[in-house]
């Protein structure tokens, strides 16, 4: 009879090549690794030698803090800048204002300090003179007291042209003439003497007179004066055509005067 393989035999071989060929399998395959490194080949053609845009935009992106840093500290350059030349501005500024305080040109005081009469003529002449000798031009005399309250600036009247004064008594023009030119230092005074002849022809209204024959009366006059005034100084010139106008009260015209009292404005 013939031998029979038991099929449970090819079994067993199937399973033992099944397990020989995984073994082998296996065994070939080399073991896998998270530490180990893996290289990648490209074709040469697929090489790119300009960076994608992608690149570019990451590249920008790194970028950007730069630029704005150096905008900032352009920006702050600027700003600093911009602080100095306020700081500088406000110090020019300040020294202009002090120099301009302290070099405000101011206006002198004036005031009277005597008045004469002489030569008088007429009714009230007696005592002033002799019969039968010529006659002199009437005039006044007067004593004005000029202050130039300026700390640091020089003052000069009529330089080239000298001023005009004229005495007022009750609104008549009782005795004219000029004023001289004078130049004064800083806080100086000084008296100004003036000569004012009465009329063209030498007479006095008669109200004047009348006032004179009262001794003890006062009289009321004014005094004006036009004068051209500069006022000089390293820092500036100023020039003004000056009116003064003084009013004040006088006893005792014809002996010996006496001012009650005065007062001087100017349109200074």
């Amino acid at each position: 009879m013939e031998e029979r393989i038991s099929p449970v035999g090819n079994n067993n071989n199937n399973n033992n090549n099944k397990f020989s060929s995984a073994t082998s399998l296996r065994l070939a395959l080399p073991p896998v690794r998270s530490s180990d490194t893996y290289i990648v080949q490209i074709p040469r053609d697929q090489v790119y030698r300009i960076p994608p845009p992608e690149n570019a935009k990451i590249v920008e992106n790194h970028r950007k803090p730069n630029n704005n840093y150096q905008s900032k500290r352009k920006f702050g350059c600027c700003c600093w800048i911009l602080l100095g030349l306020l700081i500088f501005g406000i110090i020019i500024g300040v020294i202009i204002w002090v120099i301009h305080m302290l070099y405000i040109p101011k206006c002198p005081n004036f005031s009277i300090v005597g008045i004469d009469l002489k030569n008088v003529t007429g009714p009230i002449s007696h005592g002033h003179g002799q019969k039968n000798q010529p006659q002199q031009h009437s005039r006044f005399e007067i004593d004005l007291k000029v202050k130039n309250i300026n700390e640091r600036m020089d003052v000069s009247f009529g330089e080239g042209k000298e001023g005009k004064a004229t005495l007022i008594f009750k609104k008549h023009d009782i005795g004219q003439g000029k004023y001289p030119s004078i130049s004064q230092k800083a806080e100086v005074s000084n008296n100004v003497h003036l000569n004012l002849d009465v009329g063209s022809n030498g007479k006095l209204p008669g109200d004047f007179i009348k006032s004179l024959e009262d001794e003890k009366k006062p009289i009321i006059m004014t005094l004006m004066i036009y004068v051209k005034m500069e006022i000089k100084s390293w820092v500036k010139n100023m020039k003004k055509d000056l009116t003064i106008t003084c009013d004040f009260d006088v006893e005792g015209l014809t002996k010996k005067s006496k001012i009650l009292a005065d007062k001087c404005i100017t349109d200074f």
